[in-house]
């Protein structure tokens, strides 16, 4: 709760400030490939670095307190039985407790536990559990897949799903821990020896002298990584370039290269341009995201996804949430026309996204596929931090790679199995 309200008011100071030096340079600089570099890659990067620091700081603060004060074990006594069930000792609790907010500082605090099984195993398991930045991929597909909810026991049946994602998170966490354990990571959890110590007062100079050097070699190791990462995802979304942004050229580039070309959607686009001012900005964007390295990624990758019912559309979007999963939202919006400055309650990508065509006229998103993609986004690791983050702690990239595989993996079967299920067991689209 603490990282929660603690923490907001500094993300939407630093996002604040973060679009405010964007705007000064876009009003400053003349428009060209280098202002966009500028704007999107360079100070984008840095944002997506130092926005964790808020959660950074108050997480290992708060470690820090509970270290010096004694309590840090008494609270892996309290939860040493929980923890022993999935393989995993006391000590295991804070760090797990702290992954439903965010994995990266949830990652750095695995320092606390002495053995190294004990923490590769959570880390390996801690991507799975439902952080923050998930939530607005949620309720944008929540809202796709329950356009007109009702209630249960006077609930709201969009809150159920919300809750039943985070059962499900913590459940697969815990079996993922299980399953390692009992195979490439073999053997029993450690027996909690622990000295009580007496309560004290912890020294401010200690716990800020930590803090500091824990937030150097985050921004040093993790950031560095965190903002290279960025910048290449940028460049995969940005090039090659529109020769014109035209809406000839636009309209024919993204007939010719995706589902966006059938009838309907024609007609739809042009009751768009209609309707919204913005609409020819909006339209060279998703045409540019279409003909992109990215885009061209997507459509690749294109085969893969539609046993699942997705298109291109959604490939290129899960690319773009490498950088941080909520950018699947702004992204969406790109390939879509719709805009990039959207968020998850925009009414204008929900139309749109529920208005999206396959090839074959069938719709792109029905309760089958939202529902399988909310399964993909709750188990996949759609994160640069995360595997920044993990091989800063392991120091190599044989964990961060092997953490990608076998969460893509898990992902994508639990997704396909969402699928037969909707289409043979109960007849959905």
């Amino acid at each position: 709760q603490a990282l929660f309200i603690g923490a907001d008011p500094f993300i939407g100071l630093i996002e604040d400030g973060v679009a405010a030096l964007g705007e000064i340079a876009q009003a400053t600089l003349p428009a060209s490939i280098v202002s966009e570099f500028i704007i999107e890659g360079l100070i984008n990067g840095i944002g997506n670095v130092i926005v964790f620091l808020p959660q950074v700081l108050i997480l290992f603060g708060l470690i820090g307190l509970m270290e010096d004060s004694g309590y840090m074990a008494r609270a892996a006594a309290l939860t040493d039985r929980v923890m022993r069930s999935a393989g995993l000792s006391g000590r295991a609790f804070v760090p797990m407790l702290s992954g439903f907010i965010c994995a990266v500082p949830a990652i750095l605090a695995t320092r606390t536990l002495p053995q190294r099984r004990d923490r590769l195993l959570t880390m390996m398991a801690l991507p799975l559990l439902t952080c923050s930045a998930r939530l607005p991929v949620y309720t944008l597909l929540i809202a796709t897949l329950l356009p007109n909810p009702g209630t249960t026991l006077g609930i709201d049946h969009r809150a159920w799903v919300m809750v039943l994602l985070y059962l499900f998170a913590t459940f697969t966490a815990f079996a993922a821990v299980w399953v390692m354990g009992k195979t490439i990571l073999k053997g029993e959890a450690p027996p909690l020896l622990l000295h009580l110590p007496d309560y004290r007062k912890p020294v401010a100079k200690d716990v800020l002298q930590r803090l500091s050097t824990r937030a150097m070699v985050f921004i040093k190791e993790a950031g560095s990584v965190i903002f290279v990462g960025t910048v290449v995802l940028w460049i995969l979304l940005s090039f090659p370039r529109l020769d014109s942004p035209s809406l000839g050229v636009i309209d024919s580039k993204v007939s010719s290269s995706s589902e966006m070309g059938s009838k309907s959607n024609v007609q739809n686009q042009a009751e768009h341009r209609v309707i919204d001012p913005k609409a020819p900005q909006a339209h060279h964007l998703a045409s540019q995201r279409a003909q992109s390295f990215g885009g061209q990624i997507g459509r690749f990758i294109e085969p893969v996804l539609r046993p699942l019912g997705w298109d291109w559309q959604i490939g290129v979007g899960l690319i773009g949430a490498f950088a941080a999963r909520e950018v699947f939202v702004s992204t969406l919006g790109m390939v879509y026309g719709v805009g990039g400055e959207v968020d998850e309650e925009s009414v204008s990508l929900r139309q749109r996204i529920r208005m999206a065509k396959h090839t074959d006229g069938t719709p792109v998103f029905t309760p089958t596929s939202a529902l399988a993609l909310l399964i993909f986004f709750s188990l996949a690791c759609q994160c640069l931090s995360t595997l920044a983050a993990v091989k800063r702690e392991t120091g190599g990239y044989r964990w961060p790679v092997f953490m990608f595989g076998y969460m893509s993996v898990l992902a994508y079967g639990c997704a396909l199995l969402i699928t037969w299920i909707g289409r043979y067991g109960f007849g959905l689209s």
